[in-house]
């Protein structure tokens, strides 16, 4: 018996839309065509990474003549912990100064949790900005639907990372993956996280309101 209970409320929402017995909603819910590998230039990461993996659809299966890959819960049948990532990583001095765009076609199959792509710039000190659709998500089953991320690479970033993630059980799947350099009038969808120069001293230490000392 499935542990999953998202899993069992999807069986039981899939009886109630087509009549079928709940051993048939299940069977349904847990076919899980094989996975093809990836390109060696993507791997996983995640707070449960170990229990996600990713890989190409049967040849079959196309979206506008573009192989699909599929990001999933490995077992169909365990609680959902956390998440999982596909990323990979790439230098950023092609694109200083510049704005990017990271756009796929993509669709949630049965996602309980969340999924959506996602973009982080990095630089010497870590995080610089971050895009992870979170306020943008997709979820349960949806059509193909273009996603994309928009976002601004500075002077200071030192590394672009990127992918897909998803939180919960059932899959995304994505096709047709960009990535480039967006026009000036494209709008971001995150800001850089800008906290300003360091002081040299401390200051403050009383913990009393004073006017800025800069």
């Amino acid at each position: 018996m499935p542990r999953n209970k998202d899993l069992k409320r999807l069986a039981r929402a899939r009886m109630a839309e087509t009549g079928e017995r709940y051993t048939q909603a299940l069977t349904h819910l847990l076919s899980r065509p094989e996975l093809e590998p990836l390109s060696a230039a993507w791997f996983m990461t995640g707070s449960r990474a170990l229990d996600y993996e990713a890989g190409l659809l049967p040849g079959a299966i196309t979206y506008d003549g573009s192989r699909v890959m599929r990001l999933r819960l490995r077992a169909a049948d365990v609680e959902p912990l956390g998440f999982g990532a596909l990323m990979q990583r790439i230098a950023a001095t092609r694109y200083l100064g510049r704005r990017v765009r990271f756009s796929a076609m993509a669709r949630a199959v049965e996602v309980t949790g969340w999924a959506g792509l996602w973009l982080r710039v990095d630089g010497p000190g870590g995080k610089l900005v971050i895009d992870n659709m979170e306020d943008r998500p997709l979820r349960g089953v949806t059509g193909w639907t273009e996603a994309a991320i928009v976002l601004d690479v500075p002077g200071e970033a030192a590394v672009l990372n990127f992918g897909a993630l998803l939180g919960g059980a059932g899959a995304l799947d994505l096709a047709g993956l960009r990535f480039e350099e967006a026009a000036a009038d494209v709008a971001v969808t995150a800001a850089p996280d800008r906290v300003g120069p360091l002081r040299e001293e401390p200051w403050g230490l009383d913990f009393v309101p004073h006017d800025d000392p800069d």
